[in-house]
């Protein structure tokens, strides 16, 4: 990173750079006198010396030069009674499939201020529609985002390509409310293209002027954007060039990050209808259909009118701020009958009864597969739903009702389908398994895919709960200081500011400590009477998670004394969480007195795991989950090297929480007694690999019972219980 900064304010950047450990140079000054020089110290020399006008001159103008080919793509030959069995395949598409494989493996849940991530549902499938990141830890305002693409319609039509694309970014974020509606949307075009391939540079043109002229009528902008132009791959016998596609990202201001749809069928609510917002007749070019029976098409389905996808995107927009909309999906890859099936796979007991009659339609198959830009929608009052539509005058159908049976049953003229959603869902899912067997092994792969459906997110919670965040009932008396506590961190960690406001939100005074305080004097933690080691990749866990940070403790006299003195105190309490789990436990913070002490090992997947799971509270001594006792809440866990092993037999350890199932996914780490927490024999010094500081509000948790109208989640309750029993000594 490089910087332009007043003379004034370098001493203090230094400092900071000294403290995170982040190399900084000093390396020349503004002159003003319009040239760019590097010159030599000793000798004058200048290797560089010119003026800015060589730089910003005017660069020449690109021109191609092309001519437009017509390609022809068969249309897909098909039998309708065999649709059972295309829609097994279209399911098991990699582009229409389970992406778990994809989503378990990153981190979904960092910073605590995450909001809507892939997963969703008791099951916790990946379908959700877009992203929502909360902008700071009060709960409301947010950033959405989302994606669209159309590769293969593009190959038909580079302007239909570029018209879908769109509006599938828009069908995806648009169930995240957003300040201005339509407006608040902005766009970035990621371009792969194969140019100088004879007709491709033709079509990137016509491409590129769908997108402008398509955006500028949707009154929306392009201000970014990423160019790939040599899309083709050399073969020592041939060339492969990939389809032009046009990946479109939305971004938008999102207003209220509590009300965003998810694609979840809910049991007590409205009628399922459908919305065709591409205008157009149903067309299986450019489909997932036509992939499973090696044909393009002629004919892909295009997006008609660009004021009637605005009208009804605000419109959606007014009914979701209304609690007027309970579900929604968009249809994409893999056509209605992907979406229909997908927004009941996320939850156990759920399925629907629908009556596809009225779709003005003939052909069921077109009806199913074709790739139309449109949504479905559950309405929570029917009524309420169809004179919004209709005074809007939006075409929307009315196909069906939501059941609690584990069945979708579609009713046609030309056919009645009945599908299995157990069935078909692990069809969908079979996909993820695959890829995992490559990266998690076969029988832990075939773990999670046996377990996925029998692990649904079941939660109990204290009784005593209220819900309230109050300055009566969890911030420290107002009238007296705040106790302090002290939030360590070293380069890598990444929840210091999750860990800080769920502190705060207790009544703690909470202290920013880098390892670097500690190993220089500036802090001896003599006035904190409660530290948190938090999570991250401290020193990119090069020599293993939380081994270089330990060493950082160890062979530092100051920070090995300050921590020392720390612990030897019987009024202070400590909390690590990941990283800082496994550095506690690598300094034998938690067993003293053991010759032989736990380690924490790779996951046995031996890859990161991150899930929204489960952890049930044990009967425990523990200061801070004590109060918990018998409760089972929903909880994030994120890491790489999260295995509790121990030596002994359970009865010796002090284990607080165990994960809500055995086995994957729900215990992401395959720990001994599927520990998920521990702390030591007096019950003050706490460590688990899930982040309860993450989990702190309900918006974090992506499932969250519906019944429920809290301001913060029971894992506020752990800090609270710190603080006064902090007070009481």
């Amino acid at each position: 990173m490089g910087l332009v900064i007043g003379k004034e304010y370098i001493e203090t950047l230094q400092r900071v750079a000294a403290r995170e450990r982040a190399p900084m140079y000093q390396v020349g000054e503004v002159t003003g006198d319009h040239r760019f020089t590097f010159e030599s110290a000793s000798s004058g020399a200048k290797p560089m010396d010119f003026e800015l006008t060589d730089m910003f001159g005017s660069s020449p103008k690109t021109v191609l030069k092309d001519t437009r080919i017509q390609r022809t793509y068969n249309d897909p030959s098909y039998d309708l009674e065999n649709i059972e069995n295309y829609v097994h395949q279209v399911l098991q598409l990699e582009a229409v499939a389970c992406k778990d494989w994809l989503t378990n493996k990153v981190d979904r849940c960092v910073t605590g201020r995450v909001a809507k991530q892939q997963c969703a549902g008791s099951l916790q499938l990946p379908l959700n529609n877009c992203g929502v990141m909360a902008l700071d830890y009060n709960g409301k305002e947010g950033v959405a985002t989302s994606i669209g693409h159309s590769p293969i319609s593009g190959l038909v039509d580079p302007v239909a390509g570029s018209r879908n694309s769109i509006t599938e970014a828009l069908t995806n974020i648009v169930w995240a409310p957003l300040e201005k509606g339509l407006k608040s949307v902005s766009l970035s075009a990621n371009w792969m293209w194969p140019c100088n391939n004879p007709g491709e540079d033709a079509r990137l043109y016509e491409a590129v002027q769908g997108v402008s002229d398509f955006a500028i009528d949707l009154g929306i902008n392009v201000p970014t954007g990423k160019d790939s132009l040599s899309m083709k791959q050399k073969y020592k016998n041939e060339e492969v060039i990939a389809p032009g596609t046009v990946i479109i990202s939305a971004a938008g201001h999102c207003k209220d990050i509590k009300k965003v749809v998810e694609p979840v069928l809910q049991k007590n609510g409205g009628s399922i209808y459908y919305i065709n917002i591409s205008q157009d007749s149903f067309k299986l070019g450019g489909s997932s259909f036509g992939q499973i029976l090696n044909a393009v098409g002629s004919e892909v389905p295009t997006v008609k009118n660009a004021a009637y996808v605005k009208h009804v995107f605000n419109t959606l927009q007014h009914l979701i701020m209304d609690d007027q909309i309970l579900a929604g999906h968009d249809v994409a890859s893999g056509g209605l009958i992907t979406t229909l099936l997908e927004i009941c796979f996320a939850d156990r007991d759920l399925g629907a009864n629908l009556d596809l009659s009225g779709m003005g339609e003939d052909d069921l198959i077109k009806i199913l597969f074709a790739e139309n830009c449109g949504v479905v929608i559950q309405a929570s009052e029917d009524e309420a739903f169809e004179r919004v539509l209709s005074e809007n005058k939006i075409d929307c159908v009315k196909i069906g009702i939501v059941t609690e049976a584990e069945v979708l049953q579609l009713k046609h003229p030309q056919k009645e389908l009945h599908f299995r959603i157990p069935e078909t869902r692990d069809q969908w899912y079979r996909t993820s398994y695959l890829l995992d067997k490559r990266q998690s092994g076969a029988q832990l792969a075939k773990e999670r895919f046996d377990n996925y459906k029998n692990q649904p997110l079941q939660f109990k919670f204290p009784n005593t709960f209220t819900g309230k965040l109050s300055t009566a009932n969890i911030g420290a008396a107002v009238d007296k200081p705040r106790l302090k506590a002290a939030v360590i961190r070293e380069k890598g960690s990444n929840s210091e500011r999750e860990m800080a406001n769920a502190l705060y939100l207790a009544g703690f005074d909470v202290k920013d400590v880098h390892m670097t305080d500690l190993i220089e004097g500036r802090e001896t933690l003599e006035d904190i009477r409660f530290i948190a080691a938090v999570g991250g990749f401290s020193n990119s866990d090069v020599l293993g998670s939380a081994k270089g940070w330990a060493g950082a403790f160890l062979y530092n006299e100051k920070a090995n004394k300050a921590l020392k003195d720390f612990f030897a105190k019987d009024d202070t309490l400590s909390l690590g969480v990941c990283n800082g789990c496994q550095l506690f436990i690598e300094l034998g913070l938690l067993t003293p007195n053991d010759t032989e002490k736990p380690k924490m090992l790779h996951n046995d997947t031996g890859k990161f795991e991150c899930h929204f799971t489960s952890v049930t509270i044990q009967k425990n001594n523990s200061v801070m989950l004590s109060s918990l006792e018998g409760s089972t809440l929903g909880i994030w866990a994120a890491h790489g090297e999260g295995k509790f092993s121990f030596p002994k037999e359970e009865s010796q350890y002090n284990i607080v929480a165990k994960y809500g199932y055995e086995g994957l996914p729900a215990n992401p780490n395959g720990s001994d007694y599927n520990t998920a927490m521990m702390t030591d024999v007096t019950g003050r010094h706490l460590v688990m690999m899930p982040h309860l500081e993450r989990s702190t509000f309900p918006w974090n948790w992506p499932y969250y019972p519906k019944d429920r109208n809290d301001e913060v989640s029971p894992w506020i309750e752990a800090f609270v219980n710190a603080r006064k029993w902090l007070e009481r000594k």
